[in-house]
C-alpha cells in the first residue's frame, strides 16, 4: 500500500471519490441482475439527455485524448504527454484483449425484444460489450490529469467527467453497469502503474555535459 500512498495523497478527493464510486457500483451490480440493473438506469431518459450524452460520451474517444496530448505538447509538458500515451496504449490493449477472450453481447443484442432506449446511429450492436472501452479511456485520462492538477476541485471535476462518461455508455445502450465498473478499473490501474513505475523525472531529466559523458562511457 505504501507504493500507492504518494499518488493518492496527491489528490485524495479524486481517489477517495473513485473508491466510493467503485464500491457503490459494485454493490449495485451485486444486488441487481445484469438485465434489471441496466434497465433501471437506461429507462431514465428524455430528449435533452439524448443530445447531451450523445456528445458527452465522446470524452471516452481516443481522439479526445490525442487532442489533450497535443495541447499539453504545445505547453511543453512532454513527460505528461508520454505518460498519457503509454497509459492509453496499455489500457487499450487490456480492454481489447478482454473483449476478444470474453465476448459479451451489447444491450441491444442482449434484449432481443427491443425493450431498451437507444439512439439510431449512435447505439452499436455486436458482442464487444465487456468491458467499456470509452469508460476505460475516460478514467485513464482523468486519473493522470487529477495527478497533474492536485486539489479538491480539480479532483472532483475530473472524477465527475469520468463517471458521466461511464453513465453515458449505459444511457446510450452501449454497455451494462458491470462493463462500466471494470472499464473504470482498466483505466485507473494502468495510469497509476505508469505514474508510479515510469515517473515524470524519467522523461524530464536533463543531463549536464559531464553526466552525459558518463552515460556515454557506460554504454561503450
Amino acid at each position: 500500500m505504501k507504493i500507492l500512498q504518494q499518488p493518492i495523497n496527491r489528490n485524495p478527493a479524486y481517489f477517495i471519490g473513485y473508491l466510493l464510486f467503485f464500491i457503490l457500483l459494485s454493490l449495485f451490480c451485486f444486488f441487481t441482475s445484469k438485465a434489471d440493473g441496466f434497465l433501471l438506469i437506461n429507462h431514465i431518459h428524455n430528449e435533452m439527455f439524448d443530445k447531451f450524452f450523445t456528445m458527452f460520451t465522446n470524452v471516452g474517444n481516443g481522439l479526445v485524448v490525442i487532442a489533450v496530448m497535443l495541447f499539453l505538447l504545445i505547453r511543453k509538458k512532454t513527460g505528461w504527454v508520454l505518460q498519457i500515451g503509454i497509459s492509453l496504449l496499455i489500457s487499450g490493449l487490456l480492454v481489447q484483449m478482454i473483449k476478444h477472450f470474453m465476448p459479451s453481447p451489447r444491450p441491444v443484442v442482449f434484449f432481443v425484444s427491443g425493450a431498451v432506449h437507444y439512439i439510431t446511429g449512435v447505439t452499436r450492436t455486436g458482442h464487444s460489450s465487456f468491458p467499456s472501452g470509452h469508460t476505460a479511456t475516460a478514467f485513464m485520462l482523468t486519473t493522470l490529469l487529477a495527478l497533474y492538477f492536485p486539489g479538491r476541485k480539480p479532483g472532483l471535476f475530473f472524477l465527475t467527467v469520468a463517471i458521466l462518461t461511464g453513465y453515458s455508455r449505459i444511457y446510450l445502450s452501449q454497455h451494462f453497469p458491470i462493463d462500466v465498473l471494470f472499464g473504470s478499473l482498466a483505466g485507473v490501474l494502468p495510469s497509476l502503474a505508469v505514474y508510479i513505475f515510469i515517473p515524470l523525472p524519467f522523461f524530464e531529466k536533463k543531463f549536464t555535459k559531464s553526466e552525459w559523458d558518463q552515460q556515454s562511457v557506460k554504454l561503450r
